[in-house]
């Protein structure tokens, strides 16, 4: 969906901020920490180890939660 103003402003400052910092990690790389096993990397928004890359779980499902709910808005307020 195209990211108008309707569409930021269904989300609080607070969340902004989160989706721009998750999207950013999102399209960084993992990084590899030495404490960790070799097959295993770090979440690039929170750094908490994984075995996968990108974002974690919890950092994916944040991500995830945070544009549905702005989506959701934009498509009620368009119902209306």
């Amino acid at each position: 969906m195209k990211r108008t103003k309707e569409w930021w402003a269904a989300l609080s400052p607070e969340e902004r901020a989160d989706l721009v910092y998750l999207e950013r990690a999102d399209n960084m790389c993992s990084y590899h920490d030495g404490y960790i096993p070799d097959d295993c990397s770090c979440c690039s928004a929170c750094g908490e180890p994984q075995c996968t890359s990108g974002l974690c779980d919890e950092c994916s499902d944040r991500l995830e939660y945070l544009i549905g709910k702005a989506n959701n808005a934009v498509l009620e307020k368009e119902r209306k």
